[in-house]
């Protein structure tokens, strides 16, 4: 007997061939599209991937049918079922929102109804009669899937909702800072108006207090003369008398004249440093000024700025006052007179003459001698 032969090597019948499948956008139709693939290998969820892909966005309440839409018709969302035998599919979802932001683009979409051509590897398994084709990998589009267009993110009605909601908070909002802000005013307005009459109460007792000093100093003034007056009169025909009242005339004389330098002296503008200073001054310079005649009764003099600074012009660098040129040209007193003070007692160092560069302290110098202060201290 011969040996038997070898049966021939299993050969797998062909693939599926690839079918084209119309997807159909119920909400707009300008999204319909041709899908071409081997339906065995084509689930549902691979097809929603599709579709979601070409909005660009996950759009919300997919549901896709079988051939019409029918509520029989529809497909379980996400499945893994294969699509075989199937030639339509219709997606909708909802809200529908218009994938398209320029709807001539819409239009050529439409116009073109695209195809989408898919590929994946295959295999025979188990490569026996018993076996099937099936997809060796996930079912792709070729060139990938084009995004038409971004969704909305929001329905128009959705979205005017929205607009309207955001406006009232806006309103609301304005109103409740237009609120807090004439709050804020009032209770401001009210607080000026009580610091107001605040100063005002106390504006009008220290007016009160003022006149009543001035009225108690009138009437003291007014007694003492009388008194003056009545001594004066009993003093006529006895010397003794006559110069006691003398006497008492001076004495009122300097204290009004003393009170009225502290009045001064208290009235005046704060000093700073180096508003006056201590300057050495020849015989000749003391002479053309007339310094050399102050005396500690007496112990100051004011020279014009102008004659001063044509002496410094005429001498140049060889005057004593050269050096304090810019500082005399620049003095804003009124008048322009500068104080020299004679300084017997050295308070200012041992130049033997003061300088007073400030009108500042050229008014302190002379109040505080008017009222017997004597020379004020440097500062």
């Amino acid at each position: 007997m011969g040996k038997a032969k070898k049966p021939p090597p299993f050969e797998p019948p062909p693939p599926p061939p690839k079918s084209a499948v119309q997807i159909c956008c119920v909400p707009w139709k300008t999204m319909d599209f041709m899908l071409e693939a081997q339906l065995p290998y084509l689930t549902v969820a691979a097809c929603e991937e599709i579709i979601r892909g070409r909005h660009g966005d996950p759009i919300a309440n997919l549901v896709l049918y079988r051939d019409d839409l029918a509520k029989e018709n529809v497909l379980p969302a996400g499945s893994a079922s294969t699509l075989e035998n199937t030639t339509k599919i219709f997606y909708d979802y909802y809200p529908p929102l218009d994938p398209f932001k320029n709807r001539p683009t819409a239009c050529e979409v439409y116009r073109q109804n695209p195809l989408l051509k898919t590929a994946c590897e295959e295999a025979f398994d188990p490569p026996n009669p018993e076996g099937a084709w099936k997809a060796a990998s996930e079912l792709t589009v070729m060139g990938g899937v084009r995004t038409w267009s971004k969704t909305a993110e929001y329905d128009p009605h959705t979205m005017r909702l929205m607009e309207e909601a955001a406006a009232a908070a806006a309103a609301k909002a304005k109103a409740e800072a237009d609120a807090l802000a004439a709050k804020i005013a009032a209770e401001k307005a009210e607080a000026k108006r009580i610091a107001d009459e605040k100063a005002a109460e106390k504006a009008r007792k220290a007016a009160e207090k003022k006149a009543q000093e001035e009225q108690e100093a009138k009437e003291a003034a007014e007694a003492e003369a009388a008194r003056l007056k009545k001594l004066e009169e009993e003093a006529m025909n006895d010397p003794v008398k006559r110069a006691e009242l003398e006497r008492k005339k001076a004495e009122a004389e300097a204290a009004q004249k003393k009170a009225e330098a502290e009045a001064a002296l208290a009235a005046l503008p704060k000093r700073s440093k180096g508003g006056a200073v201590g300057i050495f001054l020849g015989g000749t310079t003391k002479e053309y000024y007339g310094l050399d005649q102050c005396t500690p009764e007496n112990p100051y003099l004011c020279i014009p700025v102008e004659k001063i600074l044509a002496e410094i012009t005429d001498k140049g660098k060889i005057s004593d006052l050269y050096n304090s040129k810019d500082f005399i040209q620049s003095y804003a007193g009124d008048p322009k007179e500068i104080l020299f003070c004679k300084d017997e007692d050295e308070l200012y160092g041992d130049n033997g003459f003061i300088i007073c560069l400030q009108d500042a302290d050229k008014k302190h110098f002379m109040a505080h001698i008017a009222a017997g202060n004597g020379i004020p201290k440097p500062i």
